[in-house]
């Protein structure tokens, strides 16, 4: 491509993590970096997918000697518990030897920008996309004040979450945790000094009262220290409709929000910055690029169901209201995405990990074909599939 002028908008994780990609694939372009120091950090998305560690790896030669800069940890993969009408515990094991990592949001996007400063122009302040001079924006400015331009996903049943922050002097596991409750699900999230205890939830069905009890009995059994600093905040399931523009291309929280179940914002994010990078090189149109995202999405959505359509082992009238959710999802998945159908299947034929097809990156969503025998496996759900 020739020299052309590209601007990223916002300095969060997918600010960060956009012009950490853009900075080294299109280093004969003028890049620079806009974004709002009045606006606070977002301190939310700790957890990520295998495509976090390849990324920083190629982006900014980040190893895993770095991960102590970011407060991080590293994530072997996700310990479920409590799922499915039987409730047992297993693994969603990433593939050996790879591997991905926990991080402190804040100390993340840090680190990307001291790294960058000095190698693309710093503007600071809030500009409209329109009084922005260059060839090509993306957008990751958060949140949209005005959803008219997005869909709303028809299945997710919570609404809220609840989080607090417990402090520790060491890391006490090495992997996600997301344990299913009575109200909803608990992440936990392992961090250098602090784990991460989140609480998500519907508040038109349970109370915060509700959660702030009932996430005490995790934390209890776990032996954390629960601290002061907590946080609450209600949020929208919501994806843009067009997210790829003549010449802006929306990621993070201004293109969507899913839910944080199995951290797919971090692979959306990416898959959004490859996208770009082609469209902007020409290698692709602007209809294969919406299409494509759109679909990446769907994907999306269907691997967060697919744990609602399990159930839990409890009997709640939050669990009636998600399970009969999962199962309309699910059911419209099997006649409707045949690639789905076929990762369904294929995983039900095969007995071990290792019987896998060689691991590839993103084969649905975020999920390889291992990831969909692990998961339809531990939340016995093979036979409910049928």
């Amino acid at each position: 491509m020739n020299s052309k002028k590209i601007v990223i908008k916002g300095k969060g994780t997918a600010g960060a993590q956009a012009m950490a990609h853009m900075a080294k694939w299109f280093p004969n372009c003028e890049l620079s970096w806009y974004y709002d120091p009045s606006i606070p950090t977002q301190t939310v998305g700790e957890g990520s997918v295998l495509t976090l560690g390849s990324n920083m790896f190629q982006n900014l030669n980040f190893s895993h000697e770095d991960i102590i800069k970011v407060d991080g940890t590293f994530k072997t993969g996700v310990y479920k518990e409590g799922w499915g009408a039987s409730g047992k515990e297993f693994f969603h094991d990433f593939p050996p030897p790879l591997i991905s990592y926990h991080f402190n949001a804040v100390k993340l996007q840090d680190y990307i920008f001291n790294k960058l400063k000095d190698k693309v122009n710093i503007v600071e302040g809030n500009f409209d996309n329109k009084d922005i001079d260059a060839d090509y924006i993306m957008d990751c400015s958060g949140k949209p004040k005005d959803l008219s331009k997005f869909n709303i996903p028809d299945y997710i049943p919570v609404n809220s979450v609840f989080v607090n922050q417990c402090l520790w002097e060491y890391p006490a596991f090495q992997h996600t945790k997301a344990i299913a409750r009575p109200y909803g699900w608990v992440f936990m999230i392992p961090l250098q000094n602090r784990c991460s205890v989140g609480y998500l939830y519907n508040n038109k069905i349970n109370s915060i009262d509700d959660i702030k009890e009932d996430i005490q009995q995790v934390i209890k059994k776990y032996k954390l220290t629960p601290s002061e600093s907590t946080n609450s905040f209600t949020f929208g399931n919501y994806v843009r409709k067009v997210n790829f523009e003549d010449r802006v291309v929306y990621n993070g929280n201004a293109s969507f929000f899913l839910e944080p179940l199995e951290a797919t914002s971090i692979g959306l994010m990416h898959y959004i910055q490859r996208l770009a990078f082609d469209l902007w090189s020409g290698n692709i149109d602007i209809n294969f690029c919406n299409q494509s995202y759109l679909n990446f999405v769907s994907q999306t959505e269907n691997i967060i169901m697919m744990h609602y359509f399990a159930g839990s082992k409890y009997k709640s009238e939050f669990w009636d209201f998600a399970q009969e959710r999962g199962e309309k999802c699910m059911k419209e998945a099997i006649q409707k995405d045949d690639y789905f159908k076929y990762m369904v299947n294929t995983s039900k034929q095969i007995s071990s990990l290792g019987d896998c097809n060689q691991y590839k990156e993103e084969e649905y969503s975020v999920w390889w074909l291992g990831s969909f025998l692990q998961n339809i496996t531990g939340l016995d759900i093979k036979n409910k599939l049928k």
